[in-house]
């Protein structure tokens, strides 16, 4: 684990995977980036209400699996 490194898309909306923290296994797109402090604004989920959370870089993958609506 101390030699893994997520990759965080570099598109705009581009699917992420959440692999760290409480919502790890949870699917969504990045609304903004946050550079300076090694962050993004990720939405999760796309019915009901989706939540939008700060979440550092290390906690987020590029996701290229099936979506829900896939």
């Amino acid at each position: 684990e101390a030699s893994l490194e997520t990759v965080v898309p570099r598109g705009s909306s581009d699917r992420v995977l959440v692999v760290l923290g409480e919502h790890a296994g949870k699917e969504g797109r990045i609304l903004e980036r946050e550079p300076e402090r090694g962050r993004a604004l990720v939405q999760l989920g796309r019915a009901g209400a989706p939540q939008v959370l700060p979440l550092p870089y290390d906690s987020i993958c590029h996701y290229l699996g099936g979506g829900e609506d896939d």
